[in-house]
């Protein structure tokens, strides 16, 4: 005996097939960033970051934030810190955008 599903009607089925889309071109948007990012770093370099679409150039490998050593390539993680360095307008961070 089949389990029957629920059929969705027209609208049902295209409303969710735009969701997966949406879903999809987001997954693939992330994923053009960090690409842009590790070009724009390079081989040995300094670590690039994104906030909001921006791309932002780490200029010291160490530096020192509120009293706390920070190491650059924790920055490629930690968007919060990224996010607060932005805003704060600090000159660790080159815009490249």
């Amino acid at each position: 005996m089949a389990d029957k599903e629920p059929t969705l009607t027209l609208d049902q089925q295209i409303e969710a097939l735009k969701q997966q889309l949406a879903e999809q071109n987001s997954i693939i948007e992330g994923q053009a960033e960090q690409l842009k990012a590790a070009e724009a770093q390079g081989a040995g370099a300094l670590p690039v970051v994104t906030h909001e679409k921006k791309r932002y150039q780490v200029l010291a490998r160490k530096f020192i934030h509120k009293e706390v050593e920070i190491d650059a390539n924790s920055l490629k993680t930690d968007k919060d810190l990224v996010k607060a360095l932005v805003e704060s307008g600090t000159g660790i961070l080159k815009a490249l955008d």
